[in-house]
């Protein structure tokens, strides 16, 4: 099953968002995670959270101070040589996110959803650091349950697209948001 599934998913307009997002969390649709090497997934998890265009800290304002660090760490983990104490820093994060998470309410804002992504992430960090694998599914269901939190419904949808053209085509989707950035024809 490919990640273009996905992506076909979201093309058409007679699918909702909601009845997408439980399509990746039972399975029956490809997550952006489910595919590719672990270093390409924790770099795409990264980017997840703290991309200016469709990452976490974009989407919800208020955040960064809990997304950045989280974001580093993926990076970190995207390395096949990681800090000593990788465990120790993902372990650090852990209780912070989850006392402000206990601040929030779901389904609001997209706040609580934000942080329980980069919850999602923090577990899955140590779980690799036990050398247990790991899907990102969690965190990428709760995060585009942010973003339909946070957004209208025509906003959400092209962010998520944005993200899953990002893992398809990472250096395509980067080049085309730069030329519109710049206002560049592509």
């Amino acid at each position: 099953m490919t990640t273009h599934r996905l992506l076909d998913e979201l093309n058409n307009p007679h699918r909702t968002l909601p009845d997408i997002i439980y399509g990746i969390s039972t399975g029956a649709l490809p997550s952006p995670t489910s595919t590719g090497l672990p270093a390409e997934r924790w770099q795409w998890l990264a980017d997840l959270l703290t991309h200016p265009r469709w990452g976490m800290t974009a989407i919800v304002d208020g955040l960064d101070h809990v997304c950045a660090p989280v974001a580093r760490l993926c990076q970190l983990t995207a390395h096949p040589i990681h800090p000593l104490n990788l465990r120790e820093l993902w372990a650090a994060e852990q209780l912070p996110t989850t006392e402000l998470i206990a601040t929030h309410t779901p389904h609001e804002d997209g706040h609580w959803e934000v942080l329980n992504t980069a919850l999602e992430l923090i577990t899955d960090g140590l779980d690799h650091c036990n050398g247990l694998e790991t899907s990102g599914i969690e965190a990428v269901t709760s995060a585009f349950t942010a973003i339909i939190t946070a957004q209208d419904p025509a906003t959400a949808r092209a962010s998520i697209t944005a993200a899953v053209e990002h893992w398809i085509h990472p250096t395509h989707a980067t080049a085309s948001s730069v030329s519109t950035q710049l206002g560049a024809a592509s």
